[in-house]
């Protein structure tokens, strides 16, 4: 049975899903703070921004309830020692404007399904000297700290204002229809069709000089006839029409299908050293970095890229959509560290001298390394490291080493890290 349809998403709903998804559309434009993000999201979220006002340019999303899963459904659950991630997905009218410098904009309106990652404290835990960013100053610090009074601004907070956070999302096109949807397609298809049969029966009456053809039981005869060969001959051009960009459609999607299989052979493989792995998590991850990379002034200042410098056209990159595929290429072990070869389908839209591009479909290869004997950290992030020799908190995107005992740090060691992106 269908749910019933959610009418809008609300801020102050007691459903984190639906509170995010509000605050994203203006957190894209920079109207307000994504608090239900995590930190890494938000950070991203920052770089992207500062691109956009980079290039002169004005970036706002809208997305509205639709579809079935309207309400959200619960899709996967993974967990690490004291945290729980689990994955959430909604369907949605998503909306995007793109306006340049220039004042030219280029809209977008499309079905959209929006997964959501949710990362919370597992009940029973104690996570207490667990390190997170202090909310109020941003500044890294024991969770038991800031329950009791960051030493840093003295703010104090609930562990539920700290978990639980968004940790990843992303978007894919959906192709479904709703039974409205599906109703007023065929109209689209039935009406015209409809219209040109009548004006054309009339037209050839007063071309082959038959009776009258305004006659009222001429016109109802006309009027019969169209409509049937309206809803007849419509629902097929309607159908073929639908079958002809499924074919096109799926023909798009034929270089993603490695990701089919391929990816529960590499999970098997980690889950080897990393019980708690899942490709789900290892996919959202890739994205996540990639947004920051990607957006990244300098990326090869970030610790999370080990590679050289990208290529120039990202540079003119102002949003990035993921289109739910991440095909696994390979990977090698070597020295206690896996090395893995993935291939990214993206939809990205540049802004190239004032003009807009806002639908470039890319395949990257990706190349991440991980230190296989340490576990996974699925609370873990770039601005909250801990130094494995004095135990010091720091924000790693300011810092290369250690600022209190100067021991430099792998990032892979804690986390996956990318070394190379190329354009295939």
């Amino acid at each position: 049975m269908a749910q019933e349809q959610t009418v809008e998403w609300k801020a102050d709903s007691e459903n984190i899903y639906e509170r995010f998804i509000e605050q994203y559309d203006e957190a894209m434009s920079g109207e307000r703070e994504l608090t239900e993000g995590d930190q890494d999201m938000r950070y991203a979220l920052d770089l992207q921004r500062e691109r956009v006002e980079e290039k002169g340019a004005k970036l706002r999303y809208h997305m509205t309830p639709r579809g079935f899963m309207a309400n959200g459904h619960d899709m996967k659950k993974w967990t690490d020692r004291h945290y729980v991630s689990e994955c959430n997905y909604y369907t949605c009218m998503w909306e995007r404007e793109i306006e340049s410098k220039q004042g030219k904009s280029r809209n977008q309106k499309k079905k959209m399904t929006f997964y959501e990652t949710k990362t919370d404290v597992i009940g029973g835990h104690n996570v207490e000297d667990e390190t997170y960013v202090c909310p109020g100053c941003g500044a890294p610090s024991k969770i038991k700290e800031l329950l009791n009074g960051c030493k840093y601004c003295g703010a104090r907070f609930k562990m539920s204002e700290l978990y639980p956070k968004i940790s990843n999302h992303y978007m894919v096109e959906d192709f479904s229809f709703e039974k409205g949807e599906m109703k007023s397609y065929l109209l689209r298809f039935m009406i015209p069709t409809g219209l040109i049969m009548f004006f054309g029966m009339i037209i050839g009456a007063i071309v082959r000089d038959e009776c009258p053809p305004f006659r009222i039981l001429s016109l109802i005869g006309y009027l019969i006839g169209s409509a049937f060969f309206g809803v007849v001959v419509g629902y097929f051009l309607a159908s073929f029409s639908l079958l002809f960009y499924t074919i096109f459609r799926a023909g798009q999607t034929v270089p993603m299908m490695g990701a089919i299989g391929a990816g529960k052979r590499f999970e098997f493989f980690v889950k080897k050293y990393s019980p708690e792995f899942s490709y789900e998590y290892f996919t959202g991850k890739t994205i996540s970095l990639l947004r920051m990379v990607l957006f990244a002034k300098d990326p090869q200042e970030l610790p999370y890229y080990l590679g050289g410098p990208l290529p120039e056209r990202f540079r003119d990159l102002v949003d990035m959509l993921f289109l739910g595929a991440v095909s696994f290429k390979g990977m090698k072990e070597k020295d206690g560290y896996l090395h893995v070869t993935v291939a990214a389908f993206l939809d990205n839209a540049y802004i190239e001298d004032g003009k807009i591009r806002p639908s470039v479909r890319e395949k990257l290869e990706v190349k991440l390394v991980k230190n296989l004997n340490k576990p996974i950290q699925y609370n873990f992030s770039i601005q909250k490291l801990e130094c494995e020799n004095c135990h010091g908190s720091f924000d790693a995107r300011k810092n290369k080493v250690c600022p209190y005992c100067g021991t430099a740090y792998k990032i892979e060691d804690a986390d996956w890290a990318i070394e190379s992106i190329r354009l295939v």
